[in-house]
């Protein structure tokens, strides 16, 4: 179980890292990275929409991929605009929130739109009572847990300029899987004491130590990593800082999406990828952990 882990954690790494160095000469547009995110959302999201339609809250697969479009087109909107030559005044309304939390009006005025979609949709297809307020919350929170929080994962692909947004990226991934690593690795060696039985039985207090320790060395790991490259990055206090806080965060998503999966009856998203079980197991600790990280840069780095 461990090795198959192992072996598909070092193949997602080297995926990502082709992907990001190869797009990095197709910056701002960076297409290659729309796509990748336009494939692993909507294979999160399809995974959460099989868990969800076993409880009363089904949502509407229809609403959830076309909300999930829009909201990843509107990520990049900002971006484009700022490059390419418009009219004046269209270019100043669509590139002036290019500050790196103004970009992220965006986003969040077209997940306004996706929720009235949302009533819209379910008010089409409705017969009778009983079902479609459940409908609509279970839409509404797919196209939020996977299209907001993943759009400050997206977002970080820009900050500090098309360059300096790799080491934000890494120091992310770095931390998070770290802390998925430790929490593994010293849950099984020493782990005695339950952390959360009710939403994961196998989660321990030791393993919990151990994922903020190894998110800790993971964050230092990119700082230095980003120094030998002449970058500025956090510093090594802001570097650990980051470990501990967003290393925090990303076990508290991976107990977050148990109790997801228990409350619908299942043990893993899926079978999609060996060694971990979904592609939404996989990014669990991610798309809780990107708000907290790209709070840190935004008003942190650089």
């Amino acid at each position: 179980m461990l090795r198959t882990r192992v072996l598909s954690a070092v193949l997602i790494v080297a995926a990502l890292a082709l992907v990001l160095y190869v797009d990095q000469g197709l910056a701002p547009w960076f297409p290659l990275w729309f796509l990748l995110s336009a494939f692993v959302m909507a294979a999160t999201s399809r995974e959460l929409v099989a868990l969800l339609s076993n409880t009363p809250a089904r949502p509407d697969p229809r609403v959830v991929a076309g909300g999930l479009l829009a909201i990843l087109a509107a990520d990049w909107l900002p971006h484009l605009a700022a490059a390419c030559p418009t009219h004046e005044r269209v270019s100043a309304i669509m590139s002036e929130p290019f500050a790196s939390i103004g970009v992220l009006a965006w986003p969040f005025l077209t997940f306004t739109a996706v929720v009235m979609a949302a009533f819209v949709a379910e008010s089409l297809r409705f017969e009778k009572p009983g079902g479609a307020v459940a409908s609509i919350a279970g839409t509404v929170l797919v196209v939020a847990y996977v299209g907001l929080l993943g759009s400050f994962m997206v977002q970080m692909r820009w900050l500090e300029g098309c360059k300096h947004g790799l080491i934000p990226l890494a120091m992310l991934i770095a931390t998070a899987k770290g802390a998925d690593v430790g929490a593994y690795t010293i849950g099984r060696l020493f782990g005695r004491r339950k952390l959360w039985p009710a939403l994961s039985p196998n989660k321990t207090v030791a393993g919990g130590v151990g994922g903020l320790a190894f998110a800790a060395i993971g964050a230092v790991a990119v700082e230095s990593f980003a120094r030998r490259l002449g970058l500025t990055a956090l510093g090594w206090p802001g570097a650990v800082a980051f470990g501990l806080v967003v290393g925090a965060v990303a076990q508290l998503g991976d107990l977050m999406e148990s109790m997801v999966k228990r409350d619908c009856g299942r043990k893993d998203a899926s079978a999609a990828v060996p060694g971990f079980g979904g592609v939404l197991d996989v990014l669990d600790s991610l798309l809780f952990a990107a708000p907290v990280a790209y709070g840190f840069w935004a008003f942190l780095g650089p």
